[in-house]
């Protein structure tokens, strides 16, 4: 699976390279990233961000702007001339906000431009050990009447909430999200006992399930994963529309000439078709995607429809 996520990264790569030759930034790039330090998309950002400065001949500075559920940087990110200096960081939530919010505040195909849809990872429910052994009793008591449990994530509209709160609509749960401002943060309080249970990225929620500061339920995904081989997925417990996994992509402004969108797009493809990237990423439980504009604006379009409909269905509202 590794080396043909490789190969058809490289194949990516052959034709915008030939197209983006006449372009190279001028000064330091900026990476925008819209959540805090030390979480997932923090350390993918920082790990692919020191290979992609080498191809393009200047360093690649990351910058971290957390806040209201990644619109402060999408915003920011806005009013950023399309000259290729500055990136950024995206996951679901990019999708998500146009519908959560009203008016909506930015349109993510006609406002910028994809880059490339670099790595996806599957989301872990993830309990602090006291609240159940297994997903069953978790079940149990998620759907007791009365004040119910409450579930954290690292934002409202990101796709960890986006998520639990598809998982609630369908298993019938009482419950009540409490926002983030990012995955450190709602991990903290989570193994503290002050939420009761979240989903989490799997590479973000290994080293808390090894050392048993908090207990995995089940593996949102349709079967079951190599990290985990033990535990469950969701789709075998007789939820198998309950998927939901996070993604990372770089956009940019739109507006940009054509040449420095391309000359960007394939540079971050050919660190995913680097076999030592690729491989650490593995490690690290990433699966690769390596997707240039075309690829990643079909994702956009459809996980917007999915989440608008679990925002109309589950009628959420900013928080």
């Amino acid at each position: 699976m590794l080396r043909r996520c490789v190969l058809m990264a490289a194949g990516l790569l052959a034709a915008p390279l030939a197209r983006a030759r006449g372009w190279s930034p001028e000064a330091p790039l900026r990476l925008i990233v819209p959540f805090p330090p030390g979480a997932g998309i923090d350390v993918l950002a920082r790990q692919l961000a020191a290979v992609v400065q080498g191809d393009l001949g200047q360093v690649v500075v990351v910058e971290n702007r957390p806040g209201g559920g990644t619109l402060v940087a999408t915003e920011a990110m806005l009013r950023t001339p399309p000259d290729g200096q500055a990136m950024l960081m995206v996951a679901n939530s990019f999708t998500v906000n146009p519908s959560l919010h009203r008016p909506s505040p930015y349109d993510p195909l006609r406002q910028f431009t994809p880059l490339a849809l670099l790595t996806e990872v599957p989301h872990v429910l993830v309990a602090h050990p006291a609240l159940a052994t297994d997903f069953a009793g978790f079940l149990e008591k998620a759907r007791r009447p009365g004040p119910g449990l409450s579930f954290g994530s690292n934002g409202q509209g990101t796709s960890l909430h986006l998520g639990a709160e598809h998982l609630k609509l369908l298993a019938g749960l009482n419950a009540t999200h409490v926002p983030y401002r990012g995955t450190p943060q709602v991990m903290t309080d989570l193994i503290a006992g002050r939420v009761d249970y979240m989903y989490g990225n799997l590479p973000d929620v290994l080293p808390m399930l090894r050392d048993g500061r908090l207990r995995a339920l089940a593996l949102a995904a349709p079967r079951r994963s190599g990290f985990l081989p033990d535990l469950p997925s969701l789709g075998e417990l007789g939820f198998p529309a309950a998927i939901s996994d996070s993604w990372y992509g770089v956009v940019m402004p739109a507006g940009g000439r054509p040449e420095i969108a391309a000359r960007l797009s394939a540079a971050w493809l050919a660190v995913l078709a680097r076999p030592e990237v690729a491989a650490k990423l593995r490690e690290q439980g990433f699966d690769i995607l390596g997707q240039g504009p075309e690829g990643f604006a079909t994702r956009i379009r459809r996980d917007a429809g999915v989440y608008a409909e679990v925002i109309r269905v589950a009628q959420l509202k900013p928080e």
